[in-house]
């Protein structure tokens, strides 16, 4: 696999993971088993990112560091910015692959509302065969989104509260605390407490990044040819075929796979290396480098 395709694998699977249980059913078991599947993954992910201990010095520091906290994130902060987002980032990025209509067709018909070309009108007769109420099904569901993600935030903030606080304490000494303090108590330095984690979220921001995405994408084509460069000189990597069957017996008896299975396993599919995987990627890279190339 790629180092283009790892990444997007790893983000695709990261974002499956955290969605599973928007996605559970009804049943109490496949619900159950969602939770303990979703918890062994987030298990797993924070081991990724291991946190160092607060020093006795660290920990004395710890209660200014909360103050300064409280003014930057007051309670009910994170619930308010996501109710910003939803209007000024979150409904524009969602209306991204196109009107309402050609998105409700493109979702029933299993294609991407970009190979959609009609007309609004078009699109919404053809969105109504499947649906009648598309268009006030989706303003309805729409307005469940806020409501949910504020929820969701309101629950991270007491969590990102303390982590912000720790990372306070374990940076700024006792007299830099005070410092801070200090200038947060001054009616400009108070603004700025209540501005600076809001203006993360700013639309600007957004653009921004959305800006930089081309260039994002021609970095992560230069990946693959850096990685190919810097390990030139090892030995090739062999397929299970180039195995020799005692050292094949070998993987067999280790993993419990069957020969069968780990052939199965390895036919070519949807992630196949071939050629027709690699114009597709090439062709959704430069549609997608088109749609958000700025005018001008």
């Amino acid at each position: 696999m790629s180092i283009k395709r790892t990444l997007f694998a790893a983000t695709a699977g990261l974002s499956l993971a955290l969605a599973t249980p928007a996605m559970a059913q009804d049943d109490t078991d496949d619900l159950a088993a969602s939770k303990a599947e979703l918890e062994q993954v987030m298990g797993a992910l924070g081991t990724l990112f291991p946190k160092e201990p607060l020093t006795p010095e660290q920990e004395a520091r710890l209660p200014a560091a909360q103050r300064i906290v409280a003014l930057m994130i007051p309670e009910g902060t994170m619930g308010d910015i996501m109710g910003k987002m939803i209007d000024d980032i979150v409904r524009p990025m969602m209306q991204f692959g196109g009107s309402q209509a050609k998105s409700t067709l493109a979702r029933n018909i299993g294609v991407s509302p970009f190979e959609i070309d009609l007309s609004e009108q078009d699109s919404a007769a053809l969105a109504s065969l499947f649906d009648p109420a598309w268009a006030e099904r989706q303003e309805r569901e729409f307005a469940v989104f806020p409501e949910m993600m504020r929820q969701m935030l309101t629950l991270m903030e007491p969590g990102l509260r303390k982590a912000l606080a720790e990372a306070y304490a374990m940076r700024f000494t006792d007299s830099e605390l005070a410092d801070i303090a200090a200038f947060f108590s001054t009616e400009t330095g108070a603004k700025y407490a209540r501005e600076s984690f809001a203006m993360a979220s700013d639309p600007r921001m957004m653009g921004a990044s959305m800006e930089a995405l081309p260039a994002m994408m021609e970095a992560m084509g230069d990946i693959e040819a850096q990685v190919a460069a810097a390990t030139v000189d090892l030995p090739p990597v062999r397929s299970y075929d180039d195995l020799s069957p005692a050292e094949r017996e070998r993987v067999i008896a280790a993993t419990g796979f069957t020969d069968a299975e780990i052939r199965a396993a390895l036919a070519p599919g949807e992630w196949a290396e071939d050629e027709n995987w690699a114009e597709e990627a090439a062709a959704e890279e430069t549609e997608f480098e088109e749609l958000i190339e700025p005018e001008g």
